[in-house]
């Protein structure tokens, strides 16, 4: 074929041509009786066919669609419920106290993964673990707050979800109870616990007291 009647995918742009344009190689080269076939059957065929798509493509596509129409209805999707209720004054906690629980909470989680670790290096940690059904309420501010020290970081998004549910009720627990019992700080201690982990360990920062 003779190459004087061959089309090429690299052309050098004459207006804008430097020095270096010239060391670079012309790489696949389309003969002049090449036909567009809507289904190619040659190699050449299916460059000529990319060419002429790529052609008619802009350099940078833009949304033509006007999506305000579809923001307006993500609130079908999820709603989520509104913030966590505000402490009462006898019931809050202190940034030190905060700062504490989170220290100890973070030494927790290191000392559960370690033990992990070793039950998975002996196959313990395979074997299935028989559901168990909590008879004494009192364990299971324990319960609870050995599932966020075992908890994966970071979180998926449905682990958030729940972890926010479970601080927003934290508080509303908190909320009814009568600030002038004798131990309605005792009381409240779990939720605030909770809230803290949630908020400061776990990053929910709107949550926080």
């Amino acid at each position: 074929m003779d190459s004087k009647n061959r089309r090429i995918i690299y052309k050098v742009n004459d207006k804008k041509k430097i020095d270096h344009d010239e060391l670079i190689t012309k790489c696949f080269e389309i003969g002049s009786d090449v036909e567009m076939k809507e289904i190619p059957l040659t190699g050449e065929e299916y460059l000529l066919k990319v060419m002429t798509e790529r052609a008619n493509v802009a350099a940078v596509t833009v949304c033509d669609k006007d999506i305000t129409q579809y923001a307006k209805n993500q609130s079908l999707f999820f709603k989520e419920p509104p913030g966590a209720k505000i402490a009462p004054d006898k019931l809050k906690t202190t940034i030190e106290w905060q700062k504490i629980q989170i220290a100890d909470f973070a030494q927790v989680r290191t000392s559960m993964a370690m033990i992990k670790t070793n039950l998975l290096e002996k196959g313990i940690g395979k074997k299935r673990v028989k559901p168990i059904v909590i008879q004494d309420q009192s364990l299971e501010g324990q319960w609870i707050y050995a599932f966020l020290a075992c908890s994966r970081h970071p979180l998926l998004s449905e682990t958030v979800s729940l972890l926010r549910d479970l601080a927003r009720t934290c508080a509303e627990i908190r909320s009814n109870i009568d600030q002038e019992e004798e131990d309605a700080y005792m009381k409240a201690a779990p939720m605030n616990l909770f809230i803290c982990i949630v908020a400061r360990y776990f990053e929910q920062y709107d949550l926080a007291d």
